[in-house]
């Protein structure tokens, strides 16, 4: 099946073009579950798939499913000791200063509007969030694009908290290109359901896998990405 990174008996990876859901909602949209279940049916498997990480619709990139729930457990155990790996490429509308380091907040979420904002540590439902960063290369856009600096910007995820690097780039005034949800939109024109943030990089266990982002937004780097591809 198109966009299926890997496939064995026990998980499969899963590269989520930018748009898609993940899961059914209200609308009638396809979502990616949905659409493997069909496959794994028509192969004659059980239909069984247990979600171990959640992309939002606008972000693409790699997402892992267990087919079976003795390696869903496993995975989610490994997921809650932090030792499954996550790591995005991204592009920010700014320049991230320092070049690199850590961000550190805590985040609260407002289920009712379904967005997060950083908070007090002593706020009722708040949640510490952490990532790492460092800024790999910038652009200045012209007036027709939207104008400005963007920054591409690689993160390893230390937590996992709702639209948790969304927020915490946005809370430093800088918005991920495209996210009208969480700060102004440059490069006028792009898809709202699809902004520059690509889920790239997943190891667990002794597994490792990893793609290059092709999302809206990435062609602005096409040669810086394609260098440090071509280093390994």
């Amino acid at each position: 099946m198109e966009n299926i990174i890997f496939e064995n008996r026990n998980f499969i990876v899963y590269n989520k073009p930018a748009g898609m859901l993940v899961q059914s909602e209200r609308s009638f949209d396809v979502d990616l579950i949905s659409r493997l279940k069909t496959y794994l049916t028509e192969k004659g498997e059980r239909p069984d798939l247990f979600l171990i990480n959640r992309l939002d619709r606008p972000v693409s990139g790699l997402v892992l499913l267990a087919k079976n729930k003795e390696f869903a457990g496993k995975l989610t155990s490994e997921m809650q000791k932090g030792e499954i790996n996550k790591e995005y490429y991204a592009i920010v509308c700014g320049r991230p200063e320092p070049g690199k380091g850590i961000m550190e907040d805590f985040l609260v979420k407002d289920a009712r509007n379904n967005m997060s904002r950083i908070t007090h540590a002593s706020q009722a439902g708040a949640k510490l969030a952490r990532l790492e960063y460092q800024a790999l290369a910038e652009k200045t856009l012209s007036t027709g694009e939207g104008g400005g600096i963007i920054s591409l910007v690689r993160i390893h995820l230390l937590t996992g908290r709702h639209h948790q690097i969304r927020v915490q780039f946005a809370g430093r005034n800088m918005p991920l290109l495209g996210d009208a949800k969480y700060g102004k939109e440059m490069g006028k024109g792009r898809e709202s359901r699809c902004i520059s943030l690509c889920s790239f990089k997943l190891d667990f266990l002794d597994k490792s896998f990893s793609i290059k982002p092709e999302g809206p937004g990435f062609e602005y780097f096409k040669e810086e990405l394609e260098t440090i591809y071509s280093q390994g």
